[in-house]
């Protein structure tokens, strides 16, 4: 099943607070490529885009680079019933949101990971601080991170 990342991903778990004009997927291009020609989609590009539905998809490989630990954690959404998706796990989405405020200078981003952590909070959740940590240090936004949650 493919792996929505990214700003979508954002979008998703903050109920459309955020808002993106594009999906970014992981997954088998061959498995995507046939199922998006078969609703419609075009390629433009390395993306796909849907007139229809006014809305590009943009393959990113096949897996997650964060590795398979990262893959395992992701999350089964129903967003209708029985149509489900995958989803980038908070915690690596909060990284994600931090490696743009780190290296692209996104100052946004660093507050959407705060967001993200309280709704994994709101939601009856706690953050695996330590896989934050770990995370955080292989990417080089420990610093980033507590001040996002100000440890």
């Amino acid at each position: 099943m493919p792996i929505v990342v990214g700003r979508e991903a954002l979008e998703i778990n903050t109920q459309g607070s955020y808002t993106t004009g594009d999906i970014d997927v992981k997954s088998s291009y061959n498995e995507m490529e046939i199922a998006l020609f078969e609703m419609g989609f075009r390629k433009r590009g390395r993306a796909f885009y849907s007139e229809d539905l006014d809305i590009y998809i943009d393959w990113l490989g096949a897996t997650l680079e964060e590795g398979a630990e990262a893959e395992q954690r992701t999350a089964i959404v129903e967003i209708d019933q029985d149509r489900f998706i995958r989803l980038i796990s908070i915690e690596d989405l909060i990284i994600d949101r931090l490696n743009a405020a780190e290296w692209w200078k996104d100052s946004d981003s660093r507050m959407w990971a705060g967001v993200l952590a309280k709704i994994k909070e709101a939601t009856g959740g706690s953050l695996d601080m330590e896989y934050l940590r770990r995370r955080a240090m292989a990417e080089e936004v420990e610093d980033e991170l507590k001040e996002c949650l100000s440890l």
